[in-house]
C-alpha cells in the first residue's frame, strides 16, 4: 500500500526543494544518511533538532536531514524502538526486559533504555550506510535532469525544477 496521493506530493515537493539545481549531491546524501541515522532513537520529539544538529556538524542539507528523520513518527515511532530494544538486547547478549510489575522496575526500564540506545545507534548507522548510495545517486540524477531542463531563454540562466 502507498502513500496517499497527497502525502506523496509533499513529500516530493519537499525533495525537490531539498534538491534544488543549487545544490551539492553530497551534502543531500550526507542530509539523508543524517536523518536516518537519528531516526531510530528513542527521544520522541527530538529528532527534528538531532537532524538538524547533526547536518550543520556534517555541512549536510538540512530539509533532506529533516525529510529523512521523519521516518520515525507517531506510527512508526512504537515499532522502531521495541526493533531498537530487540537488536540491543541481542547485541549485548541478554534476554528481553521484562518490565511486568516488581521491585526493580526501573532497573530494568534502564536496561530496555540501553539496548534501546544501542539497538538504535546500529540501526541507524545501518540505515544511513545502505541508504546513502540510492539518495547520493537520486539527487546526481535530479540536478542533471534539472541541469537538461535549462531555459536558454533564461536571462539568468537559472535552472528550473
Amino acid at each position: 500500500m502507498g502513500l496517499p496521493a497527497g502525502w506523496r506530493r509533499d513529500v516530493r515537493g519537499a525533495w525537490r526543494a531539498a534538491v534544488g539545481p543549487t545544490r551539492d549531491p553530497r551534502a543531500v546524501a550526507r542530509g539523508v544518511a543524517a536523518g536516518l541515522l537519528v531516526a531510530p532513537t528513542p527521544v520522541l520529539g527530538l529528532h527534528t533538532w538531532m537532524a538538524l544538529g547533526l547536518a550543520a556538524a556534517l555541512r549536510a542539507n538540512r530539509p533532506a536531514a529533516l525529510l529523512a528523520s521523519n521516518l520515525s513518527n507517531p506510527l512508526t515511532f512504537l515499532p522502531l524502538v521495541l526493533l531498537d530494544v530487540r537488536l540491543g538486547t541481542w547485541l549485548l547478549g541478554r534476554p528481553l526486559p521484562d518490565l511486568a510489575a516488581g521491585s526493580s522496575v526501573l532497573a530494568r526500564l534502564g536496561e530496555a533504555l540501553l539496548a534501546a540506545w544501542l539497538g538504535a545507534v546500529v540501526l541507524g548507522a545501518a540505515l544511513a550506510a545502505a541508504v546513502y548510495p540510492a539518495a547520493l545517486a537520486l539527487a546526481r540524477r535530479r540536478l542533471a535532469a534539472a541541469g537538461a531542463d535549462q531555459s536558454p531563454s533564461s536571462p539568468s540562466g537559472e535552472r528550473s525544477l
